[in-house]
Protein backbone atom coordinates (compact mmCIF):
# COMPACT_ATOMS: atom_id res chain seq x y z
CA UNK A 1 0.00 0.00 0.00
CA UNK A 2 3.21 2.30 0.54
CA UNK A 3 4.25 1.86 -2.83
CA UNK A 4 1.06 2.07 -4.56
CA UNK A 5 0.83 5.64 -2.25
CA UNK A 6 4.32 6.67 -2.73
CA UNK A 7 4.05 5.90 -6.82
CA UNK A 8 0.11 7.74 -6.90
CA UNK A 9 1.91 11.00 -5.72
CA UNK A 10 5.18 11.00 -7.67
CA UNK A 11 2.78 10.56 -10.99
CA UNK A 12 0.84 13.51 -9.42
CA UNK A 13 3.54 15.50 -8.66
CA UNK A 14 5.30 14.90 -12.24
CA UNK A 15 1.97 15.44 -14.16
CA UNK A 16 1.31 18.67 -12.28
CA UNK A 17 4.78 19.56 -13.46
CA UNK A 18 4.34 18.85 -16.71
CA UNK A 19 1.41 21.38 -16.86
CA UNK A 20 1.92 23.84 -19.15
CA UNK A 21 1.48 27.81 -17.39
CA UNK A 22 1.86 31.18 -18.57
CA UNK A 23 4.58 33.26 -16.89
CA UNK A 24 1.85 35.37 -15.19
CA UNK A 25 1.08 32.63 -13.39
CA UNK A 26 4.54 31.08 -12.48
CA UNK A 27 5.79 34.61 -11.48
CA UNK A 28 3.62 37.55 -12.06
CA UNK A 29 6.37 39.70 -10.58
CA UNK A 30 8.83 39.18 -13.69
CA UNK A 31 8.07 39.20 -17.50
CA UNK A 32 11.33 38.19 -19.11
CA UNK A 33 15.18 37.36 -18.13
CA UNK A 34 18.13 38.06 -19.48
CA UNK A 35 21.40 36.91 -18.88
CA UNK A 36 24.49 39.75 -19.42
CA UNK A 37 27.99 38.01 -20.03
CA UNK A 38 30.82 41.11 -19.51
CA UNK A 39 33.11 40.53 -22.16
CA UNK A 40 36.36 42.56 -22.34
CA UNK A 41 37.14 41.52 -25.99
CA UNK A 42 33.98 42.81 -26.92
CA UNK A 43 34.32 41.37 -30.57
CA UNK A 44 35.18 37.99 -29.73
CA UNK A 45 32.20 37.78 -27.55
CA UNK A 46 30.01 39.02 -30.47
CA UNK A 47 31.21 36.39 -32.68
CA UNK A 48 31.08 33.49 -30.58
CA UNK A 49 27.46 34.53 -29.60
CA UNK A 50 26.32 35.54 -33.34
CA UNK A 51 28.22 32.24 -35.20
CA UNK A 52 28.86 30.04 -32.61
CA UNK A 53 25.69 30.25 -30.94
CA UNK A 54 23.27 31.86 -33.77
CA UNK A 55 20.80 33.98 -31.57
CA UNK A 56 19.23 36.55 -32.99
CA UNK A 57 20.23 39.67 -31.86
CA UNK A 58 17.26 42.10 -30.60
CA UNK A 59 18.74 44.95 -29.35
CA UNK A 60 22.46 46.95 -30.10
CA UNK A 61 23.01 49.59 -27.28
CA UNK A 62 26.57 49.78 -28.96
CA UNK A 63 28.16 48.79 -25.72
CA UNK A 64 25.74 46.23 -24.63
CA UNK A 65 23.58 43.97 -26.94
CA UNK A 66 21.07 41.53 -26.36
CA UNK A 67 20.13 38.27 -27.90
CA UNK A 68 16.60 36.11 -28.26
CA UNK A 69 17.26 32.93 -26.69
CA UNK A 70 13.41 31.87 -26.68
CA UNK A 71 10.21 34.06 -26.79
CA UNK A 72 10.97 35.71 -23.11
CA UNK A 73 14.75 34.31 -22.15
CA UNK A 74 17.59 36.33 -23.56
CA UNK A 75 21.65 36.63 -23.52
CA UNK A 76 22.73 39.39 -23.06
CA UNK A 77 26.67 40.85 -23.89
CA UNK A 78 27.93 43.93 -22.60
CA UNK A 79 31.62 45.74 -22.85
CA UNK A 80 33.28 44.92 -19.63
CA UNK A 81 35.31 48.17 -18.34
CA UNK A 82 37.61 48.72 -15.65
CA UNK A 83 35.17 50.08 -13.75
CA UNK A 84 31.81 48.54 -14.38
CA UNK A 85 29.03 48.81 -12.35
CA UNK A 86 28.61 45.23 -12.04
CA UNK A 87 32.04 43.46 -11.03
CA UNK A 88 32.35 39.93 -12.16
CA UNK A 89 31.58 38.41 -15.53
CA UNK A 90 28.10 37.51 -15.39
CA UNK A 91 24.86 39.39 -14.56
CA UNK A 92 21.47 37.83 -13.92
CA UNK A 93 18.85 40.44 -14.82
CA UNK A 94 14.91 40.19 -14.38
CA UNK A 95 12.47 42.32 -15.92
CA UNK A 96 9.48 43.60 -14.04
CA UNK A 97 6.64 45.92 -14.75
CA UNK A 98 7.19 47.50 -11.32
CA UNK A 99 10.47 48.16 -10.68
CA UNK A 100 9.72 50.61 -8.08
CA UNK A 101 7.97 47.75 -5.87
CA UNK A 102 10.56 45.43 -6.20
CA UNK A 103 13.39 47.68 -5.33
CA UNK A 104 10.97 48.07 -2.02
CA UNK A 105 10.41 44.66 -1.42
CA UNK A 106 13.99 43.58 -2.13
CA UNK A 107 15.03 46.20 0.51
CA UNK A 108 13.46 44.41 3.38
CA UNK A 109 15.31 41.07 2.43
CA UNK A 110 19.06 39.41 3.05
CA UNK A 111 20.60 41.01 -0.31
CA UNK A 112 23.87 42.28 -0.02
CA UNK A 113 25.08 45.87 -2.25
CA UNK A 114 21.54 47.15 -3.16
CA UNK A 115 21.69 50.09 -5.04
CA UNK A 116 19.36 52.68 -5.52
CA UNK A 117 17.35 52.95 -8.52
CA UNK A 118 19.27 54.00 -11.88
CA UNK A 119 18.05 55.59 -14.62
CA UNK A 120 19.49 54.60 -18.16
CA UNK A 121 18.82 57.40 -20.51
CA UNK A 122 20.04 55.71 -23.52
CA UNK A 123 18.04 52.52 -23.20
CA UNK A 124 15.82 53.56 -21.98
CA UNK A 125 15.36 51.67 -18.72
CA UNK A 126 15.38 52.13 -14.95
CA UNK A 127 16.68 49.35 -12.51
CA UNK A 128 19.07 48.25 -9.30
CA UNK A 129 21.46 45.79 -8.61
CA UNK A 130 22.45 43.79 -5.59
CA UNK A 131 24.22 40.80 -4.33
CA UNK A 132 23.69 36.87 -2.82
CA UNK A 133 25.85 35.95 0.09
CA UNK A 134 28.11 34.39 -2.38
CA UNK A 135 28.38 37.29 -4.54
CA UNK A 136 26.41 36.77 -7.51
CA UNK A 137 25.18 39.69 -9.41
CA UNK A 138 21.38 40.73 -9.98
CA UNK A 139 19.49 43.44 -11.59
CA UNK A 140 15.47 44.02 -12.28
CA UNK A 141 15.27 46.65 -14.51
CA UNK A 142 11.70 48.10 -16.13
CA UNK A 143 12.12 48.75 -20.00
CA UNK A 144 10.70 52.19 -20.10
CA UNK A 145 9.51 52.42 -23.99
CA UNK A 146 6.61 50.91 -24.79
CA UNK A 147 8.81 48.82 -28.04
CA UNK A 148 11.00 47.54 -25.30
CA UNK A 149 8.23 46.91 -22.93
CA UNK A 150 6.47 44.19 -25.62
CA UNK A 151 9.25 42.75 -26.68
CA UNK A 152 10.75 41.96 -23.15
Amino acid sequence: MKKLTFFLILIISIASCNQTKTNKEMNPQYTSSITFLYYHDFEYGKDFIENVLQLELVMDQGFARVYKVNEKAFLGMVQAKDSTEVSGSTLFSLTSPSVSEEHARVKELPVFDLTEMKYFDSIPLKSFFFDDKEGHKFEIQEFLSETDKQKF
